[in-house]
């Protein structure tokens, strides 16, 4: 994967070096078909070192769109951040929400990274 705002990740060191001064590593995880649990997207990124805070399980009874959860998300996010997730389609639905949602966090200054090694099947 090789985007303008995306780079991929092999090593915990990988992310550390890539972090600004004072900027804060942020993983996110999404509960999709297609992607690994919840559980285990939290396991891979703290097998990184990277910290999930607040980590809850998401509210099945939640109802929040689409654009309601991407400005949340931008409202918590801020010029420096690094952003790391285990796939990119944490970002969207489709391939055009990801796309557009990569474009919008690298127009903010967000930097996002994507483990790279194998994901075990949902």
């Amino acid at each position: 994967m090789s985007t303008e705002h995306v780079e991929e990740v092999s090593t915990p060191g990988d992310i550390w070096r890539a972090r600004p001064i004072g900027s804060r590593l942020v993983g996110i995880v999404v509960a999709r078909a297609g992607m690994p649990s919840i559980v285990e997207q939290r396991r891979q990124l703290t097998s990184f070192g990277v910290p999930i805070g607040g980590f809850r399980h998401p509210a099945p009874n939640v109802i929040e769109t689409w654009e309601e959860r991407l400005n949340r998300l931008f409202g918590r996010l801020d010029r420096g951040d690094v952003v790391v997730v285990v796939s990119a389609r944490v970002f969207g639905r489709d391939a055009t929400e990801e796309a557009q949602t990569i474009a919008e966090l690298g127009r903010r200054g967000i930097m996002i990274k994507v483990l790279a090694h194998s994901e075990p099947a949902p």
